[in-house]
């Protein structure tokens, strides 16, 4: 479902944003505990599987919508200088102070900004951007996307994932959220915010139609075992491992709905 740029509906869609930046504000201090959790260990084990085989020494990289900051450091150790960037105050406190006990502190700056649809940073001044379960929160991925094209150099990566529009597990928690708002109770209160989800196919077009050619795409995420993420109707999540294309004149932004 697509929607055009209306004053009213983008009013919505900013408030739904809002509502979104709010809720992980409240979950900032207990974030990075999250990732000793084995849902939370796949986004770590994939962003490898997504590098593997590149060298980022001395690269310039952006994580948008970095939370406590676990992939903000892994990419420093890895010998990227990256800045993470997030809208929730606590959880750029939280990254801050995770990371300056941090081996490669000197690569590792953190701020907060007020979205990632406008970062500011020069043009195709990255060498590359990590994206991790972000977009689903955005008032418009696709103003976000065509953000990510212009900071990206040409031949640059943007390792972004997404919820999986086709995942039984997605499903499933999609049914337990609204038994539970008949009964009364907050369960998966994370999909109150999470608003966008996409095919493989879908996302893979829209990273065309943004300058973007997708080199990897992996089904993963959720509490069960590693070969059945990987199926296509298995992992909640997908991740791309996308190249920059060379000189590409971004689209005007629209709002993006479920593909």
């Amino acid at each position: 479902m697509r929607y055009c740029h209306l004053g009213g509906m983008n009013r919505v869609l900013e408030k739904r944003q809002s509502d979104a930046v709010a809720y992980h504000q409240e979950l900032a201090r207990a974030w990075e505990q999250r990732y000793r959790k084995r849902a939370f260990q796949a986004r770590l084990r994939v962003l490898r599987q997504c590098l593997e085989g590149l060298d980022i020494r001395g690269q310039e990289w952006l994580d948008a919508g970095c939370g406590s900051g676990t992939l903000t450091r892994f990419l420093a150790q890895a010998g990227a200088r990256v800045l993470g960037v997030d809208a929730a105050e606590g959880m750029i406190a939280a990254a801050r102070a995770l990371g300056s006990n941090h081996a490669q502190t000197e690569g590792l700056r953190f701020k907060r900004i007020e979205t990632i649809a406008r970062i500011p940073l020069a043009d195709q001044s990255l060498d590359g951007i990590l994206c991790s379960s972000v977009l689903e929160y955005v008032a418009d991925p696709c103003a976000c996307l065509a953000e990510f094209a212009r900071l990206i150099r040409p031949g640059g990566l943007l390792v972004v994932s997404v919820p999986n529009r086709r995942s039984l597990v997605r499903r499933a928690q999609v049914s337990t959220r609204r038994l539970g708002c008949v009964v009364g109770q907050q369960w998966f209160a994370f999909l109150n915010h999470s608003r966008h989800e996409y095919t493989n196919a879908g996302f893979r077009v829209l990273l065309k139609e943004h300058g973007f050619s997708a080199a990897k795409g992996l089904p993963f995420g959720s509490p069960i075992p590693v070969w059945l993420q990987r199926l296509e109707f298995g992992g909640s999540l997908l991740a791309f491992r996308a190249i920059r294309l060379g000189q590409f004149a971004c689209a005007p932004s629209r709002v993006q709905g479920s593909n």
